[in-house]
C-alpha cells in the first residue's frame, strides 16, 4: 500500500464521518435529517474538522455566527520572512435537506458499499472537507518550508447563501482570510471544478473560474377572498399561474460569454458555438442534443448559454372551498456575467404586468476569476500528469458558492475538487439530489492532484 493509498483511506473515514453528522441547512427540521435532529450539525461537523487538525497539532478553532452555526478555521503559517499571501482550502459543511423514503440507502449512514460511498454530502460539498482536511495532514507530516499561509475554512450556510457562514466572517473577521501583514488571500481553491466530463469519448477536467448572478425573487399576487362556490377572476391563485407560466415559457436570448465559447470548443462542441455565432439557437441547441448523451450535463450546458429563471415555490391559499386573499411564489434567477440584474428584473415585472408584483430578496453579482495565473497553471500540470492525454479546460458554474463572499476582499476562488469519473457516473445529477454517492476510485486520483497543487503553490523555493 503506497502513502496516498493510506492517506485515501484515512480520507473516506474522514467522509464517512462527517456524513454521519446531519448538518442540514436549514437546521432544525427532522425532516430534513430523515427523522433526526439536525440543530447543531454545523458546528458538531466544525468540531469534528478542528479536532482531527488539533490531533495533528494543527490549531484550529470553531467560531459561530449563531449558536449552532459553526465554522472551522484553521491555519499552517508560513515559515519564511515576509511570506506571499496565503492560500485558503474553502469548503461547507451543510447540506440540503432529504427525500428519506426516495433513497436506496440511509442518507446519513456514510455507507461504504462496492467502493461507492453513499450520503448527503458525499458530493456537496463533504468529499471537499474530507481532501482538504487531508491536504493539510499531509502537508503537516511533510513538513518542509512554506512560502505562504495555509488556511482552511469550512464554513457553515453555504447552501442558504452564507449569511451564517462565509459572508458573515468576510464581513465581521476578514483577518481570518488575509496574512499576517493584512494582505488579503492570494486564491482560494473551492467546491465543483476538478473532476472530469466525458463528452464523445474524451475525457475532459474542469476548472472552475467563473460563476453565474443570483437574483432570488419573492412574486407576491393579491385578489379578492370569498368562497370557492362562487368563481371569480381577481383570484391570486390565478394570477400566480399565469405569472409563473409567463416567467417560465419566456426564453432568454442566448449569450456566448469568452470562457463558455472556449469550455465549448475544449469538448469537441464546435459546432454548438458556430450556430450561435451565426444567431441560429435551434441549430445550436440541436447540435448540442446530438453531442452530448447525458441530459443532465445538456442542461448544464445550456444554462451556461442564457439568463435562466426557475420558479421552485407557490404558497396561496390554505382551505378547499377558499378563494386567497393573497400568495406569493419564489423565483430562482441566474444572471450571466455582463447581465444587468436590475434591469432583466424590470422586464420580466413588466411582463407579469399587474398581475403580480416581483421583489429581489437577495441579489448576488456574478464572479469571475483570472484564468492566466500561476494556481491555474499549477492545477492544469498536475491534471495532465496525473492523465497524461487529458484535456482540461475553465469553466463557468451555473449555481453559486462562497466564491462570491470571497470576491468582496478581492480574492479570486477556483473550483477545484479533483475527482477522475467514469462516464456512466451521474455526477451532477447528485447535487441536490436523491442517493448521492461518491467513488472512493475517484477520491484515490483526486487527492494526490490537490495535494501537488496546494504543495506547489505554497512550497519555498531553496536558496
Amino acid at each position: 500500500m503506497t502513502d496516498w493509498d493510506r492517506a485515501t483511506d484515512e480520507c473516506v473515514e474522514h467522509l464517512r464521518a462527517l456524513i454521519r453528522i446531519p448538518s442540514v441547512n436549514p437546521p432544525g427540521s427532522s425532516d430534513g435529517a430523515a427523522g433526526r435532529d439536525s440543530v447543531g450539525g454545523e458546528t458538531a461537523s466544525a468540531t469534528y474538522c478542528a479536532e482531527v487538525l488539533a490531533s495533528a497539532g494543527i490549531p484550529a478553532e470553531v467560531l459561530e455566527s449563531v449558536p449552532g452555526r459553526g465554522s472551522c478555521f484553521a491555519r499552517l503559517p508560513a515559515t519564511v520572512n515576509d511570506p506571499d499571501p496565503p492560500l485558503i482550502l474553502l469548503s461547507h459543511v451543510d447540506v440540503v435537506p432529504v427525500d428519506r423514503e426516495a433513497w436506496q440507502r440511509d442518507p446519513f449512514g456514510g455507507e461504504l458499499v462496492d467502493g461507492v460511498v453513499w450520503g448527503r454530502g458525499a458530493v456537496d460539498m463533504k468529499d471537499m472537507v474530507a481532501m482538504e482536511l487531508s491536504v493539510m495532514l499531509a502537508l503537516k507530516r511533510a513538513g518542509g518550508q512554506r512560502r505562504r499561509d495555509v488556511i482552511l475554512a469550512a464554513v457553515a450556510d453555504e447552501e442558504a447563501g452564507g449569511a451564517y457562514g462565509a459572508a458573515h466572517w468576510v464581513a465581521h473577521r476578514p483577518d481570518l482570510f488575509r496574512g499576517a501583514d493584512g494582505r488579503p488571500a492570494a486564491a482560494a481553491l473551492n467546491e465543483v471544478g476538478g473532476y472530469s466530463m466525458t463528452i464523445g469519448g474524451r475525457r475532459v477536467y474542469t476548472i472552475q473560474v467563473a460563476e453565474k448572478g443570483i437574483v432570488w425573487t419573492r412574486m407576491r399576487a393579491s385578489g379578492t377572498p370569498g368562497h370557492g362556490s362562487m368563481p371569480h377572476a381577481d383570484n391570486p391563485a390565478i394570477k400566480l399561474a399565469e405569472s409563473v407560466s409567463l416567467l417560465a415559457g419566456a426564453p432568454t436570448p442566448a449569450r456566448l460569454t469568452p470562457i463558455t465559447r472556449d469550455f465549448l470548443v475544449a469538448l469537441g462542441l464546435d459546432r454548438v458555438v458556430a450556430a450561435l455565432d451565426r444567431g441560429d439557437e435551434a441549430v445550436a441547441l440541436a447540435a448540442l442534443e446530438a453531442g452530448v448523451d447525458d441530459p443532465v450535463v445538456r442542461r448544464s450546458l445550456a444554462a451556461m448559454l442564457r439568463d435562466t429563471v426557475t420558479p421552485t415555490v407557490i404558497h396561496v391559499g390554505k382551505k378547499m372551498n377558499v378563494i386567497p386573499g393573497s400568495g406569493d411564489a419564489e423565483v430562482d434567477i441566474r444572471t450571466l456575467p455582463g447581465t444587468n440584474q436590475e434591469a432583466l428584473l424590470s422586464r420580466l415585472q413588466d411582463m407579469v404586468g399587474d398581475r403580480a408584483t416581483l421583489e429581489s430578496v437577495m441579489t448576488l453579482a456574478p464572479v469571475e476569476a483570472p484564468v492566466d495565473t500561476e494556481i491555474v497553471r499549477l492545477m492544469t500540470a498536475a491534471l495532465l500528469a496525473a492523465e497524461p492525454g487529458c484535456a482540461v479546460a475553465p469553466m463557468m458554474i451555473t449555481p453559486g458558492t462562497d466564491a462570491k463572499s470571497l470576491a468582496t476582499l478581492g480574492i479570486p476562488t477556483y473550483g477545484f475538487a479533483p475527482l477522475r469519473l467514469d462516464p456512466e457516473t451521474p455526477f451532477l445529477s447528485l447535487f441536490h439530489g436523491h442517493d448521492e454517492r461518491v467513488p472512493v476510485s475517484a477520491i484515490r486520483f483526486g487527492l494526490p492532484v490537490l495535494h501537488e497543487v496546494v504543495s506547489r503553490f505554497v512550497e519555498a523555493s531553496a536558496d
